[in-house]
């Protein structure tokens, strides 16, 4: 039996709004309603195999679709999927059929070696794609990868012209999750490889597969449009038709241009977040999201655990949550944000469970700092912080500037602002000696965090390396992986690992406060993945 779609039910919601609203000839009211929507920073890039910010993927999940959907509460829902995978008795073979009304919006029909072709795509060597590993379970791919296999021999394929068979090494039970998720969404081959290395470069250089298209853009541009897609196999029932999206980095700029009724959201933080948290329009949003210190491991000086350990007695996270982000921020001791992933037999807060103290002790800092400099034969150090230039990070890098500076007299911290763009380089290429850095989780598993300091890893980009730590991390993907609780296990050692080696200073997960005009309703919110999601949303004058 098929699962009911999520827009079977979106189908029903909008009839009921549509009977409380007043229409015209061309529609209802939001039908006609142009939503001025505001983003946090830049976009990137609109390739999907190339997508490594949330900001970008937010927007590549509305022009592109997946086999599936994930809801509110990360629920799967088939998309270009008919259904949820038949799945082999060992958990190794999932085979999927895709709906065969859906097309680009070129008009050539969505099949399922569109499907083939992005996976491989993915894990092409020339193409380098950093989230390449999140296909590591797939037949060959580690070899594809490596460049020792074709393309071929990648464990996708298509049976027929609707019909992908995936074939896996080991279990893996979040790989609908993946499939959800923008880097495994289907590309036209004939389309991207006609655009060559001008693919996903400007909204000129794409074709769109779902309920928008993203147009007047390019990566010099901090504006952008989504415009319906008419060709989406569900346009009738996507109501937004037209979405003015700009950047906007200063938060008293975005809040006057709010309460003027120019734009229909507001990002806040700061005092202003402080201000308005009661607001009546005030909508909160936490996210699966973590920030953190992220040491780079090639500067001798942070090579000394005791620097390193110092700096995190030095800053106290509750004061930064509560005094400086004041958006309801949570303070951590983690990598791993709360409300995440749960122990599989008690549903424990894996938080709670590992039980990680906060470190805030400026006499432990100041101890620590004396004996590294004994240790390290100096007395004064500089210390280069880079990290994004939004102006509520900005204010978050100016007080870690102080609290380091003042527990850790001979310390001076340089701070560096820079575009996200710019962070994202600095931190893939090492130019930094401390930086800002955060991730948003793509699927609910400690996997997706904890691989991030895998000695290994594309995303260990501090150059962290801990035999120990690799192996629990290895023991959780393979061995463990079928069995919840063992992997459980790997979990919490790794995090215990990452803490007794003071590997990263853990500051904050986000709770992101906006001011959303109370008309724009049903847009669909998650903590992990993909942020929100407009096709769902309506908008009512009344």
């Amino acid at each position: 039996m098929k699962k009911t779609s999520i827009y079977f039910v979106l189908i029903i919601s909008l009839f009921l709004t549509a009977c409380g609203t007043d229409t015209t000839e061309e529609g209802s009211a939001a039908a006609s309603h142009v939503v001025n929507y505001v983003a946090p920073t830049e976009m990137l890039t609109l390739d999907s195999t190339l997508v490594t910010d949330m900001n970008s993927a937010n927007y590549v999940s509305h022009m592109q679709d997946g086999l599936y959907w994930e809801d509110a509460h990360n629920n799967i829902e088939p998309a270009l999927a008919e259904d949820l995978p038949e799945v082999s008795e060992d958990g190794l073979t999932y085979t999927i059929q895709l709906r065969e009304d859906a097309q680009w919006s070129d008009g050539t029909p969505i099949t399922a070696d569109d499907q083939v072709y992005a996976i491989r795509r993915l894990v092409d060597p020339e193409v380098a794609a950093p989230y390449s590993y999140l296909a590591e379970n797939i037949v060959n791919a580690p070899e594809v990868s490596a460049g020792e296999l074709p393309l071929e021999e990648l464990g996708v394929t298509a049976l027929d012209d609707y019909t992908v068979e995936i074939q896996l090494t080991t279990p893996t039970p979040y790989l609908t999750n993946l499939l959800a998720f923008p880097v495994f969404y289907p590309l036209n081959q004939e389309y991207v490889e006609s655009q060559g290395d001008r693919y996903g470069t400007s909204s000129e250089t794409v074709i769109a597969s779902g309920p928008y298209t993203v147009d007047d853009w390019d990566t010099t541009q901090e504006t952008w449009t989504l415009n319906k897609n008419e060709d989406y196999y569900y346009a009738s029932e996507v109501e937004i038709q037209t979405v003015n999206v700009q950047v906007l980095k200063e938060v008293s700029t975005n809040v006057n241009l709010y309460e003027a009724g120019e734009v229909d959201n507001a990002i806040l933080s700061g005092e202003l977040a402080k201000q308005y948290q009661d607001h009546p329009e005030a909508v909160p949003h936490e996210k699966s999201r973590t920030y953190w210190l992220r040491f780079n491991e090639n500067i001798d000086v942070l090579t000394n655990q005791k620097v390193r350990e110092a700096m995190d007695y030095a800053i106290d996270n509750q004061e930064l949550t509560q005094e400086v982000i004041g958006t309801g921020a949570i303070p951590i001791s983690t990598l791993v944000p709360t409300n995440f992933i749960f122990n599989p037999e008690t549903e424990e807060d894996f938080v709670e469970e590992v039980a990680i103290a906060p470190k805030f002790d400026t006499d432990k800092a100041s101890e620590l700092w004396e004996e590294a400099k004994t240790e390290l034969g100096v007395e004064e150090l500089t210390i280069r912080l880079v990290t994004d230039d939004e102006e509520h990070i900005k204010k978050i890098s100016e007080y870690i500037q102080g609290q380091i500076q003042s527990a850790m007299p001979g310390v001076t911290v340089e701070l560096q602002n820079v575009p996200k763009k710019n962070r994202l380089d600095a931190e893939d290429n090492r130019n930094y000696d401390i930086i800002l850095s955060s991730w948003a989780a793509d699927f609910a598993s400690g996997v997706n965090f904890y691989e991030l300091y895998e000695s290994d890893s594309p995303y260990n980009r501090g150059d962290y390396n801990n035999a120990e730590y690799d192996a629990l991390l290895q023991a959780a993907k393979g061995e463990d992986a079928n069995d919840e609780l063992a992997s459980w296990e790997d979990f919490k050692q790794a995090q215990q690992v990452l803490s007794d080696e003071t590997a990263l200073v853990p500051l904050y997960q986000e709770v992101e406060i906006q001011l959303r005009n109370p008309n724009l309703q049903n847009m669909t919110l998650r903590s992990v993945g993909n942020e929100f999601d407009l096709r769902t949303a309506t908008f009512s004058e009344e």
